[in-house]
């Protein structure tokens, strides 16, 4: 059961609710039935009224009339549109990164791969998302752009791209991290592009593949 502290509970429930779809707990399509939330959380009906709404404003819920809430779900196309907009925004944030970030901001980086190390050995595939989450918007932050942040933030762009499961074996992802950080750590800003072009390219080829068994039923 999620605990949450009664002050500001309205944020705490919309930030744990969408912890759960990062995570692929709450899956597209999903009903979000709120007398069952609402006793999960241990709150009413308002504050997860309110984390709908703010949710909705950020593409990952939708509310349809009569019927109720559900964690909204992509179509394939949007899927792939999705990634040609990260593959434009996030070699850009990472060439940036690459100049601006500093010790404190590698250190967290760092840390996000050891427990990515774990959650692989574990094969915990919900918190894998969550970090592979954390680890690409942290690095758009250190970008030190804010607008290129908040694009991405704001329409949840990496969250909606991970909406199937991650696309590639969390080994192969971790490597790509690490060599990443490498160039981060060494501020080597082409070879930071370079290495986050590649990572979503890869990324969204994997996509492509996946889904020519559905285009083609």
């Amino acid at each position: 059961m999620y605990k949450l502290e009664f002050e500001d509970l309205g944020t705490k429930v919309y930030k744990t609710l969408k912890s759960m779809i990062i995570s692929g707990e709450l899956k597209p399509g999903e009903k979000l039935i709120q007398e069952e939330l609402a006793e999960r959380l241990g709150v009413s009906r308002t504050p997860l009224l309110s984390a709908f709404a703010k949710l909705a404003q950020e593409n990952l819920v939708e509310t349809i009339s009569r019927r109720g809430a559900y964690v909204k779900r992509f179509t394939e196309q949007e899927l792939v549109d999705i990634y040609d907009i990260r593959i434009q925004l996030e070699p850009l944030g990472a060439e940036r990164a690459a100049t601006f970030i500093e010790e404190d901001e590698i250190l967290q980086l760092e840390q996000l791969l050891k427990d990515y190390d774990v959650a692989t050995e574990k094969k915990d595939m919900h918190t894998l998302k969550q970090i592979d989450y954390q680890f690409h918007m942290n690095i758009m932050r250190s970008s030190r752009n804010r607008l290129l942040y908040d694009m991405l933030s704001t329409f949840n762009v990496i969250i909606i791209s991970n909406i199937k499961g991650l696309l590639k074996p969390p080994e192969k992802s971790d490597r790509e991290h690490h060599l990443l950080l490498e160039a981060l750590k060494t501020h080597n800003a082409p070879e930071a592009r370079r290495i986050m072009y590649e990572h979503i390219s890869d990324s969204r080829s994997n996509l492509i593949h996946h889904l020519i068994p559905f285009e083609s039923e």
